[in-house]
This record gives structure tokens, C-alpha cells and sequence, in this order.
């Protein structure tokens, strides 16, 4: 560990470009330099074995769906996204009763004013989807509302 740690932590360091996940990259050679059963013939051959391992964690780590999906702190407080409050409006009352997929859908919609398509990106689906549980959730919506309250308040 005293040997390989400060080599593999620079060499995770430069790949990953943050401390953090170098630490945690150095933290898994070192764990699989320590439970390897090879038994490397010279100091060469083991330096280029870590090397490797430390690149393919490294790689590993970028491409987990972890690393994707994550951001910072500073990037998630601005898409912090605050709910009206619910007495505002029978509508918005309405939208707050759907089950969830209609809500997130009608949400995003109309009070956000994503379209289909960004929509379909945030949720994690196809656009076809998003515009069932558009039309759905309308439905709904016009049955909850009833007359032509419901009809002049989600009409596209």
C-alpha cells in the first residue's frame, strides 16, 4: 500500500479529475493488488499491472451510471425546483391529486413548460409515453374539473 498508493492516486487523480473518486479508485486497486492471487517476477511487471487496473477503474467509473447521472452541489441547487403551494388554485389542486406519472407529466407541461420530447428526457421514457399520460392525465383532469372549466384550462 505505501508503495502503489501515491502513484495510483495521481494516475486516478488525472483521469477522473477529482479527488474523491480517485480516492475511491485508489481504495479498489489497492483492494484488488492485496487480494490478487498473482505473484508478479519483478517490480515491472507489478507497476504495470496496477497501472493498468488503476486506468480500467478508472474507465469503469466514468462509464457507471453513477458517475452519469450525478452532479454537483452548486448544479443541483439551481435546478432546485419549488412546488406552487396547492390553495393557489382548484387547478393546480387538481394536477396534485393525479397519480404520479400524470402529475409529473401535466407538470412539467404546463407549469414548467417542457415539451414533449424534454420531458420524455427527464422521465426516462419515449415521447409516445409522455403524450399517453398527457392526454390520460387531461382526462382526468377535465373529469376532476368537470365542464368547461376543465376543457379551457388544458387545451393544446
Amino acid at each position: 500500500m505505501n508503495q502503489w498508493s501515491d502513484t495510483v492516486l495521481r494516475v486516478a487523480y488525472t483521469w477522473t479529475g477529482n479527488p474523491q473518486d480517485a480516492q475511491d479508485v485508489c481504495q479498489t486497486v489497492l483492494l484488488k493488488l492485496l487480494t490478487c492471487p498473482e505473484r508478479f517476477p519483478d517490480l515491472e511487471r507489478q507497476r504495470a499491472w496496477v497501472l493498468r487496473v488503476t486506468i480500467n477503474c478508472c474507465k469503469d467509473l466514468k462509464k457507471s451510471a453513477w458517475a452519469r447521472k450525478r452532479v454537483s452541489l452548486e448544479a443541483a441547487a439551481d435546478a432546485a425546483v419549488t412546488m406552487p403551494e396547492a390553495g393557489e388554485s382548484p387547478v393546480l389542486e387538481a394536477v396534485l391529486a393525479l397519480p404520479e406519472k400524470y402529475r409529473q407529466a401535466v407538470y412539467l407541461r404546463y407549469y414548467e413548460e417542457y415539451g414533449v420530447d424534454e420531458i420524455a428526457a427527464l422521465l426516462g421514457c419515449r415521447p409516445a409515453q409522455v403524450s399517453t399520460w398527457l392526454y390520460r392525465g387531461k382526462a382526468k383532469l377535465r373529469t376532476m374539473l368537470g365542464g368547461s372549466y376543465g376543457q379551457e384550462c388544458f387545451s393544446d
